[in-house]
């Protein structure tokens, strides 16, 4: 997870701007929490790269402001904060605010998914959140384009924001093509491969451990009625067929009882050998308990 953390970040830093460049540079503020300062607007974020690509970027919107952006200053946890002139913000909005809730502006939601947006792989599933801030109206608006698109979207209040969360793998990997993160994308579906593989292979590990500890628990039990046999004296009085068993049994003592069966002299089926320890169970308890019915020697399948 960490390597795909890094391939996604750096494949979104890395971008080239796509025309028109100031959907994204709208798409990144949108998406950071901001504040009044006398004649200026604040914006903060924890997350350098963010910063960075906005500065990048910030040149070829054509925006009408002589300072540009200005930082002012890091807070605890790594956080940056930087002032854009109060001036040019309304400008910078109307980008969005001004644009059909059908329109599908990929470049827009790119800036919104870098500047809010995460991946997630925990041990089961995937998930893939944007948490725009409340009173913009960024999260109505990117919500609207992504069910527009037939993206299956979760969507919850949290403190602050509106969490919207796609759950899907395959959705995950066609929101991230269409946001230009085809690298990510592609290491993705290699990640769902490779964790398809590996659950089906523990699945066939714990199949194979569960059906060996079945085998030598039921070659256990039968020793132990070998062993009550032969202390009753009554194996030798056995039918032919089920004196072979136990003494096959004596020969493999941990043997699944199919292979068990192809060891005798005339190979048989496993739900013959299980119906013959049956028989031979019940000849035991009947031994047991003094039961003359139970007649040694006759009978056998």
């Amino acid at each position: 997870m960490e390597g795909l953390n890094h391939t996604i970040w750096d494949e979104w830093g890395a971008l080239a701007p796509t025309p028109p460049v100031r959907d994204e540079a709208a798409g990144i503020m949108e998406g950071l929490s901001r504040s009044v300062e006398g004649e200026e607007q604040l914006f903060s974020s924890s997350r350098l790269f963010t910063v960075r690509r906005l500065m990048r970027i910030w040149n070829d919107c054509g925006w009408k402001s002589d300072g540009g952006i200005r930082l002012v200053r890091t807070q605890g946890g790594g956080r940056i904060v930087f002032a854009v002139d109060g001036a040019v913000v309304p400008e910078i909005f109307s980008v969005t605010q001004s644009m059909s809730r059908r329109r599908r502006n990929w470049n827009w939601v790119r800036g919104i998914f870098g500047s809010c947006g995460a991946l997630y792989l925990p041990r089961a599933g995937y998930y893939l959140a944007m948490r725009p801030p409340l009173g913009s109206g960024a999260a109505e608006r990117l919500q609207s384009i992504l069910r527009s698109c037939g993206f299956a979207l979760g969507v919850r209040k949290k403190t602050g924001c509106r969490e919207l969360m796609l759950r899907d793998q395959q959705q995950i990997v066609t929101f991230l093509s269409r946001i230009g993160l085809v690298k990510t994308a592609l290491d993705l579906e290699e990640t769902a491969i490779y964790r398809s593989m590996r659950n089906h292979a523990n699945k066939l590990v714990n199949c194979d451990a569960a059906n060996i500890n079945k085998s030598l628990g039921a070659a256990r039990e039968q020793m132990a009625l070998i062993n009550k046999m032969d202390e009753l004296g009554m194996t030798e009085e056995l039918p032919a067929p089920l004196r072979e068993l136990i003494i096959a049994r004596k020969k493999n003592p941990s043997v699944s009882l199919k292979e068990l069966g192809q060891s005798l002299p005339t190979p048989i089926s496993k739900s013959t050998v299980e119906y013959r320890w049956r028989k031979l169970e019940n000849m035991l308890k009947q031994q047991s308990k003094g039961d003359d019915a139970n007649v040694l020697g006759k009978g056998g399948r």
